[in-house]
């Protein structure tokens, strides 16, 4: 059985929330250590000091445990992807450009009966194929998960291949091909240069 489409929505949406909950806690790391380095160096003997410095270990471990969590559940929205069954979708695509064919074959053969002799028929060769569906290699998979976990539906965001390249966790040479192909899958879609969102 194949996870829905409204699964892997939910799963997509939890990395977002996710994302932004470490990037929140990241700042309060920061600021913490600002507090604590100015409140070590003004009362270096006093219990204040002491919590200060405690209060920011604890949110570093924080910190870290998000990240770790933001990583896995990256790992879990690759799996997700897999499970839902694209193929099908492609299935019922051809199905109905294959109907519409024969739809307009059939059109075409009742028009050269009624107004003039048959035209000799083309050879299938000459017939345009039906593009393959684009297939996700591992590497695609990553760099499709960072992009559900930083992009809105609907809201056009700028990303350099370098940022990119960092949270799929890949050499920074392999993120432009996978980027092409997550855009000619259709799960993301690009405007200009680096311009990205999630389709509506």
């Amino acid at each position: 059985m194949s996870l829905s489409k409204s699964t892997l929505s939910a799963i997509q949406q939890a990395g977002q929330s996710l994302h932004k909950a470490t990037v929140v806690v990241s700042t309060a790391v920061r600021e913490q250590a600002e507090h604590m380095v100015a409140t070590v160096a003004s009362q270096p003997f006093e219990a204040e000091g002491e919590q200060a410095f405690a209060n920011f270990k604890m949110l570093a471990r924080l910190s870290q445990d998000l990240q770790s969590l933001e990583e896995q559940l990256r790992g879990l929205y690759a799996t997700a992807s897999d499970l839902a069954s694209p193929e099908m979708d492609v299935v019922v695509a051809l199905a109905h450009a294959s109907a519409r064919s024969r739809t307009a074959a059939a059109g075409e053969v009742a028009e050269d009966a009624i107004v003039k002799p048959a035209k000799a028929q083309r050879s299938p060769r000459t017939l345009k194929k039906p593009a393959k569906p684009v297939s996700l290699t591992a590497n695609d998979s990553k760099v499709l998960a960072f992009l559900s976990t930083v992009l809105k539906a609907g809201q056009w965001t700028a990303l350099t291949g370098n940022v990119v390249a960092q949270g799929a966790g890949l050499p920074l040479g392999s993120v432009g091909i996978s980027l092409k192909k997550v855009v000619a899958c259709g799960a993301v879609k690009k405007r200009g240069r680096g311009s990205y969102q999630i389709p509506v």
